[in-house]
Formats: C-alpha cells, structure tokens, sequence
C-alpha cells in the first residue's frame, strides 16, 4: 500500500532510532510536511495526498514511535520537533507548509516558532488550539489505559471499526496495518507504546498555549470539526471558546469550522479538507 500512495519510503536514523517517511511528487515543486494524529500514522492521509502530490512535494511523516518510525524515548515534543528539523536538513527542504492533525499540531507549531523561516506556514487539522487538560471530563490515566488496553480481532476488523465511527468506508485496505502489531493472544493493538501514550497525552495536556501561540508569525489555518455533533453542551461551548481565543492570540490565523465533519477532517471529509488546503496555499 505504501508504495501505491508514495513514490519512495525513506528511513532516517535519528540517534538510536528511525524516522521512517514516505515522498510522492515533484522534487522541485513547493513542499508539504504531513504530520498525523496520534495512534495513526501517515497513512491517515491517504484520501488527499494523491491530489495534493500533483501540485507539492508531499512528505508524509510516521512520528516517533508510530508506524515504521521505531519506538525509542524521549517521547516529547520537542524531540517530535528535532526529529522533524533532521528530516528538513536530510531533504534539504528550505521551507515548507507544515500540515498536521490533531495531538500533532502542537509541534507543529513549536516547529514554526523554533524555524520561523523554514516553515512557511502552517495548517491545522482540528488540534492544537488548546490545552488537553482544559477539555470537560478528560481524564489522562483513563484514556491511557483505554487506549493500551484496546484489542481488534484482525486488522480489518479495526479499519471496519474506525470506517463505521468516521463514515470512511472509502479508506484503502490496509491502511491501518502499519499502526497496529499482533499480540500473544493473535490479537492486534496499537503498535504506540503506553510510555508514548501517556508522555504525548501529558504533553497536550500541559503545553503553555498562549506563550506558544503569541510567538506564531506565519500564515496559519485552523480547520474546525463541527462542534455541534458533539453531544455535550459543555464540550461544545469549550471548543467554541478556545477556537475565540485562538483567533485572538494568532491575529494572522484563518479560522473555519468544516460542516458535519469530526475530528479526523481527513477521514471523514476527505474532499472539503483539501479544497481548504488548496485554496489557502493559492492564496
């Protein structure tokens, strides 16, 4: 499948481990840098980088400790953020736009602020403009322990579960093979350790958004699920709230809210994410 989507999978060894990445598109065409949600991997984006790869470069990233990227501490941002830097210098890349969903937009972000002139803007997948542990009724031991705990039958029948949950039937099979591994029990479970779980959870949860919002100088686009499929009202006027603050701290950012989709834009509005990516970038 990998091959399908990607032109090359390169690996690059970073200290101890491996960041693993996959390129489809012109060398000399204006770069995109796909950063995933957490649990997934770049895979995740399979229903826009066929078009997106022909106008950019697209480099979609398994992130430290997902996928084909091999699990080795720290599991942090800002090491999110160094490994993203290596591969910036190992491509040789002087900018990019800086794609990412969910968990993944706050090193994204950190990358702006630390690359400024490297990051040429940034586009943000329904993440990151907030703190995790401000979400009414999160609780960081429980979902760790949920999510180490989950176990699928078969790899399909997790990609039936998740195409039911995100209406994306659409998804190519297979596409969750590389973010899963089977167990003793021939179970299959997150291939992301519960130490990165709980290290990326702690991470969202206690990042200082307003230092790191106010220090944004590039273009950016927040792309909002829609909040009022949600069925708490108090998580509704949360998201609301903090997509107010936002605007306010980052002045430059273009704030929209994508109509009956959910937090996995990609997923569940495959067509209506990337019509608003292009028509930022053409800006």
């Amino acid at each position: 499948m990998n091959q399908n989507m990607f032109e090359r999978i390169k690996r690059l060894q970073i200290g101890s481990g491996i960041l693993e990445y996959g390129v489809v598109g012109a060398p000399d065409a204006p770069a995109l840098l796909l950063l995933h949600a957490i649990r997934n991997t770049k895979q995740l984006f399979a229903g826009i980088i066929p078009e997106l790869s022909t106008k950019y470069r697209v480099i979609a990233v398994d992130l430290r400790g997902h996928g084909g990227s091999v699990a080795v501490e720290p599991f942090t941002f800002e090491q999110i953020v160094n490994d993203l830097v290596c591969l910036l210098d190992a491509e040789k890349l002087e900018q990019a736009t800086v794609v990412a969903a969910s968990f993944a937009a706050v090193p994204a972000q950190m990358l702006a602020v630390r690359e400024p002139h490297r990051v040429s803007s940034l586009i943000l997948l329904d993440g990151g403009y907030y703190s995790l542990g401000e979400v009414p009724g999160f609780d960081l031991d429980s979902v760790v322990s949920r999510l180490d705990a989950t176990r699928f039958a078969s790899v399909e029948n997790a990609e039936h579960q998740f195409a039911d949950r995100y209406s994306a039937h659409w998804m190519p099979a297979g596409w969750m093979k590389e973010e899963l591994v089977q167990t003793e029990e021939d179970s299959y479970r997150y291939r992301l350790p519960k130490a990165a779980f709980a290290a990326y959870f702690h991470e969202y949860t206690a990042h200082s958004t307003e230092q790191l919002f106010r220090q944004l100088t590039c273009p950016v686009l927040l792309l909002l699920a829609d909040e009022m499929l949600l069925p708490d009202e108090e998580e509704r006027r949360f998201y609301q709230d903090a997509a107010a603050r936002y605007r306010a701290a980052v002045p430059q950012a273009k704030v929209k809210t994508i109509s009956g989709s959910q937090h996995l834009l990609m997923m569940t509005n495959p067509h209506e994410t990337l019509e608003e990516i292009i028509r930022f970038l053409n800006k």
